[in-house]
């Protein structure tokens, strides 16, 4: 199937959209490359390290992956894409390099945790914002977006295969200087990268103006830059569609927290395979996401909305159950195919919603505000997750949380259809 729908990506998207494609492909897979093996593999593997040190890992990670993404957000409006970009390729060479000089004890892991969310919480403006600086199309947002989604996806068949080979070669740290040359790669690809519209503080252009009119906002660029998070925060809770949205995301995603800390020991534990397995099932999941995000390239414009969203989030759930409800590595990769598909479309259709409706000189911000609420409802559940898996069992753990990703956007979809009509017609 992907042999049939890259040909149409690569014909119906700018030479610029094309390109950010790339970058965007490039650096997260230097991410996947890293994130599991380099950090939770190390934990759990050389270092021999408890539940209680992996969900630590997790939660500097998802902490500071939010406050990273603020600060990539409030970086994105201030100095606009091209400088943002380049800040995020520093951060995440000089993040590399710490970790490869000094991670070799648990205490450092977990700081390498911390500098590496942060890294990626400062990038991820690449792909939830960018492609709102170079069309306000809805249609070929849509067409951006899924492309994006599609060879993110695939970075996450390249980037945990190649380092599960690395770590099964050399060692789970080694994974670092891999997202390093991917790093430099992606610097290569965006030197050329030029977005067709700029909010750079203190611009007054008449993109501005047409800009602001597309958001319903003001278009005068003052009032544009001197805008604050808290006015995100009011963009997204007073915009019916972003709150919506928001809670949508919170709700759903707050049951996969338990997943990050466990599945390590579910790998180890339950399925009997090796640390280079992180890799090579989390490639299986990234195979899915490619096919979903062609799914999504496809969907005709009436459905990209909020219910659809939903009944992908409930596949994404029963795909997890799947995964880990068996002690069978086989079925486990079945299993992250199959949520790996129904991720695939729940990422493009997320990013295109929010970038049709936000207001582009906010557009950062309020991305950042959802991120949050994403990234939130990951780490609350990291404080029961080592006592949940003590007292009933990781795998026993890890359905309970699948059970929860299912209910919450089912519960939606048949109690909250009168609210999604609603905010249709706003």
């Amino acid at each position: 199937m992907p042999t049939l729908v890259f040909p149409k990506v690569r014909s119906s998207l700018s030479v610029q959209a094309k390109r950010l494609v790339a970058m965007r492909f490039l650096i997260y897979t230097g991410f996947q490359t890293s994130y599991f093996i380099g950090v939770i593999g190390t934990l759990t593997y050389a270092d021999d390290a408890s539940v209680v040190a992996t969900s630590l890992a997790v939660l500097f990670m998802n902490v500071f992956v939010i406050l990273g993404s603020f600060a990539g957000g409030a970086a994105l409006d201030a100095w606009g894409p091209r400088h943002h970009f380049l800040l995020s390729i520093v951060g995440t060479l000089a993040t590399g390099t710490a970790i490869i000089a000094f991670g070799s004890a648990t205490g450092v892991v977990l700081l390498g945790a911390v500098f590496l969310g942060f890294t990626m919480g400062f990038a991820q403006p690449i792909a939830t914002s960018y492609p709102a600086y170079l069309t306000d199309d809805p249609v070929e947002l849509k067409d951006i977006n899924s492309a994006i989604a599609m060879f993110s996806n695939v970075s996450i068949i390249v980037g945990p295969t190649l380092g599960g080979f690395v770590a099964a070669a050399a060692s789970s740290r080694a994974v670092f200087v891999l997202m390093m040359l991917f790093t430099v790669l992606a610097f290569v690809v965006g030197w050329g990268f030029r977005p067709q519209t700029s909010h750079v503080a203190g611009d007054a252009d008449a993109d501005s103006a047409e800009e602001g009119e597309r958001a319903g906002q003001s278009s005068n660029p003052s009032t544009s830059a001197r805008a604050t998070f808290a006015a995100s925060i009011k963009t997204v809770f007073t915009n019916s569609v972003l709150a919506l949205l928001f809670c949508i995301i919170f709700l759903s995603n707050f049951g996969y927290g338990a997943f990050d800390p466990l599945e390590s020991f579910f790998y180890r534990d339950v399925l009997h395979v090796g640390v280079e397995w992180m890799g090579w099932l989390s490639s299986a999941s990234g195979v899915g996401a490619v096919l979903g995000a062609v799914l999504a390239l496809r969907l005709p414009p009436h459905l990209v909305n909020l219910k659809t969203l939903l009944v992908a989030l409930m596949s994404v759930g029963l795909g997890s159950l799947l995964y880990v409800g068996t002690p069978y590595v086989g079925v486990a990769l079945v299993g992250q195919i199959a949520l790996g598909i129904a991720w695939g479309v729940v990422n493009p259709l997320h990013n295109t919603i929010v970038q049709t409706t936000a207001p582009l000189e906010q557009l950062g911000r309020v991305n950042s505000v959802m991120g949050f609420g994403n990234m939130f409802a990951g780490v609350a559940p990291l404080a029961i997750a080592p006592w949940l898996a003590a007292t009933f069992g990781v795998q026993q753990t890890l359905i309970g949380a699948g059970m929860v990703v299912t209910a919450v956007p089912a519960a939606l979809l048949l109690f909250g259809r009168r609210h999604f009509d609603r905010a249709a017609r706003q």
